[in-house]
């Protein structure tokens, strides 16, 4: 049995809509955090340079992509529920 046909159908459009919201977040902020953890890793911050170790913006780097993904997911969970 599929989770769309566990999930009740009075609750199908609340969840696909709850997965667009996800999908929007996450690629709003995943893209945010990976341009900046791609600048700071590259040293164009034009703040403070060096202020932020590679290892500090490698991480921002990740949690981006991971929140790309997480948006991906969301965009995935929208499709699976709307239709």
């Amino acid at each position: 049995m599929a989770i769309r046909e566990q999930v009740p159908k009075p609750l199908r459009g609340p969840a696909g809509f709850a997965s667009l919201v996800i999908m929007l977040l996450g690629i709003v902020v995943g893209y945010i955090l990976t341009m900046v953890g791609l600048t700071l890793y590259l040293g164009l911050d034009p703040i403070q340079q060096g202020a932020v170790s590679t290892v500090e913006a490698i991480s921002v780097t990740a949690i981006g992509i991971g929140t790309l993904v997480t948006g991906y997911l969301g965009w995935r969970g929208f499709n699976y529920f709307a239709y």
